[in-house]
């Protein structure tokens, strides 16, 4: 893993977590069982992601509530006890055309119980049906609407391509005094793909390989330029972010995405929180029901969230210049 410039005034805090003994047994036994998945689902990529995706169970004493108000759909889940004035906005991944709310419950579930705050899963459009930027409107949308529900302080969660427009919705809406944290497994920030780690002979993914990354973002893109901060976020101001925790494994393709995501946020002023898991795949943590680590980093996700929930570096993020809520930051992306 590559190590930060050391000339940077602020860096993340970098956190390396060993694999568990008995561990990595574990993990080949997923894979197996994601292999057993793949075989009963040859000709549906997303009926195959969808069952992978809903392996995790659902946490005691959370329901789930299915939404559906003109544009936007979605799901709530409420822990028994919670703050109705403070909930968790959650974003799928599924590399932009495969993934739903319905099949990310039982997972958006442990978020909510371990935080203990209500959590509205997002759905969204996907490719090739509907293509760039799509997704991020339907995702700013969503956002309207939620905060529009009595939200008055949220957290931002997504994994891979979710967690990358969860970071594209922060930086467009920067300075947002009610966004506390956010918190992003596995992010997918750069759809032009040109981290180190992407094309290096010796990242070992057990996941993917880079033309599956590569087509993914063509097809979505759709001949749009990949630079774009909505599609990739780690091209975009990153001014005034709230605290970010970014998590992922040590052999990700994708692995520099985190990385040089969390030097630049780090660098415009954000407080960042780096964990890099040894013997990880992409997003493991959706494995809670299987996996000790997971369990892990969802606990280190929650704490995170708990320890910057107070409004007290809000005024401190937003510089001057950035504090009226009236700035056009779409102009920044104009090409």
């Amino acid at each position: 893993m590559p190590e930060f410039n050391q000339g940077d005034v602020a860096r993340p805090s970098v956190v390396r977590h060993a694999l568990p003994p008995g561990e990595g047994e574990q993990v080949l036994r997923i894979f197996q069982r994601n292999a057993s998945l793949a075989q009963l689902h040859l000709d549906d990529r997303r009926a195959f992601y969808a069952a992978m995706a809903s392996q995790a169970p659902m946490a005691d004493g959370v329901t789930a509530e299915p939404v559906s108000d003109g544009a936007v759909r979605g799901w709530w889940l409420r822990p028994a006890a919670h703050d109705a004035g403070s909930a968790l906005f959650f974003v799928h991944g599924g590399g932009y055309h495969l993934g739903d709310a319905r099949s990310y419950l039982g997972f958006a579930s442990h978020l909510a119980a371990r935080t203990r705050r209500a959590i509205f899963s997002v759905d969204y459009s996907l490719a090739p049906e509907r293509r760039f930027p799509a997704a991020f409107d339907d995702v700013m949308r969503a956002r309207a609407w939620f905060l529009s529900q009595g939200v008055q302080r949220y957290a931002a969660l997504g994994d891979s391509a979710g967690g990358g427009l969860v970071l594209a919705m922060a930086d467009h809406t920067a300075p947002d005094d009610r966004l506390a944290a956010i918190v992003v497994f596995s992010p997918w920030t750069d759809l032009s793909n040109s981290g180190t780690s992407f094309g290096d002979p010796a990242t070992r993914d057990p996941v993917f390989q880079p033309a599956i990354l590569e087509g993914l973002a063509q097809s979505y893109l759709d001949g749009a330029n990949p630079r774009d901060p909505r599609a990739s976020p780690l091209f975009g101001a990153l001014n005034a972010l709230p605290p970010i925790n970014v998590q992922v494994g040590e052999d990700e393709l994708l692995r520099d995405d985190t990385v040089r995501l969390a030097e630049r946020a780090a660098r415009h002023g954000a407080t960042v929180r780096l964990d890099v898991f040894e013997g990880m795949y992409h997003v493991f943590q959706r494995d809670v029901g299987a996996l000790k680590t997971a369990k892990t980093a969802l606990e280190i996700g929650a704490r995170f969230i708990d320890e910057h929930w107070a409004s007290d570096d809000v005024a401190e993020r937003i510089p001057p210049d950035l504090a009226s809520p009236q700035q056009d930051t779409m102009k920044r992306w104009s090409r």
